[in-house]
């Protein structure tokens, strides 16, 4: 009785994945590369550099500080210095993040695509449409325009 039971809800555990992942859909899947967009968006380098110069602010505080506390007080100013720093590396993630899933989610409208993956995550035969999120991103004319390829 048990193995019925089982193989029930495994077959219906199939068929639900299958209904919801939209087998047998003609879906169109695109894909970006999250690394070229790192490389090449002045918006994302003008984050990342939002970034380093925080991590650089920090740790001149903490060297300032140095000299004048005692062990326990740098090790405290250290631990709230970590603490800053990776709450602001989140938040500026999530900005990136963010910002490229509007554009991928916007592109993928108006081209009637059905998922936009990361581009290591699909082998082939998908639409690449990173540089279309580039363009913007970044506030290209033909972005704003809708002139893309």
């Amino acid at each position: 009785m048990r193995s019925v039971w089982k193989k029930a809800a495994c077959a219906g555990l199939l068929a639900a994945a299958a209904l919801l992942s939209g087998c047998g859909g003609e879906d169109k899947v695109a894909v970006v590369d999250y690394q070229q967009l790192e490389i090449r968006s002045e918006k994302i380098k003008g984050i990342q550099q939002e970034i380093t110069a925080k991590n650089k602010e920090i740790s001149d505080r903490l060297a300032q500080a140095e000299g004048t506390l005692s062990q326990e007080e740098i090790q405290k100013k250290v631990a709230d210095a970590r603490q800053e720093r990776a709450i602001f590396i989140q938040s500026k993630q999530r900005q990136i993040q963010s910002l490229v899933e509007s554009q991928c989610a916007a592109i993928a409208k108006e081209k009637d695509i059905g998922i936009v993956m990361h581009k290591m995550a699909v082998p082939a035969g998908a639409v690449d449409i990173t540089d279309e999120v580039l363009k913007r991103i970044d506030g290209s004319d033909a972005a704003k325009t809708g002139n893309n390829k």
